[in-house]
């Protein structure tokens, strides 16, 4: 993309580790069906644990149950977007500090993206993204160790 943009994560000290024994969990919210459904039936190829949820009136329940490592979120979502999501994950006392990856195609100068990638641990995700890529994404939001200073992750673009 040779607009010079960047994406930023910022940190705030705490990162969730997977618990021993067990893959690491992404929590993936897809409201288009047939993408979800991908989604949930191939990251288990990547060694991950995978929850699916269609919006964010179902968030709550699952991240008190399933506890993510990481959230896989499509941007646009019916009723509401990727910023009211991930508001609403950083404002839950289980998640405040799981990573999110906005999975999107919409352009990355839109104003309530560019407002939730300045959100603790938000990465962008440019779709199409080749499940290499969404993979190595994952991992390296799961195990990163922040020191509490804030860091940049360069867009990704597939």
């Amino acid at each position: 993309m040779g607009s010079g943009l960047e994406v930023r994560t910022v940190t705030t000290g705490f990162t969730p580790r997977p618990r021993v024994g067990r893959a690491p969990r992404v929590l993936v919210v897809e409201d288009h069906r047939y993408l979800g459904g991908l989604l949930r039936d191939v990251l288990p190829q990547g060694g991950f644990e995978v929850s699916l949820v269609t919006d964010t009136v179902a968030l709550e329940g699952v991240l008190e149950t399933f506890e993510p490592d990481v959230i896989l979120a499509d941007f646009r979502l019916r009723g509401e977007d990727g910023l009211d999501l991930c508001r609403k994950v950083r404002s839950h006392p289980l998640s405040g500090d799981v990573p999110v990856i906005l999975h999107t195609a919409i352009d990355p100068r839109n104003l309530r993206l560019q407002e939730a990638l300045t959100l603790p641990r938000v990465t962008l995700l440019l779709k199409p993204a080749d499940f290499q890529t969404m993979v190595a994404l994952l991992r390296e939001q799961i195990s990163q160790n922040p020191d509490g200073a804030e860091t940049a992750t360069p867009l990704r673009s597939v």
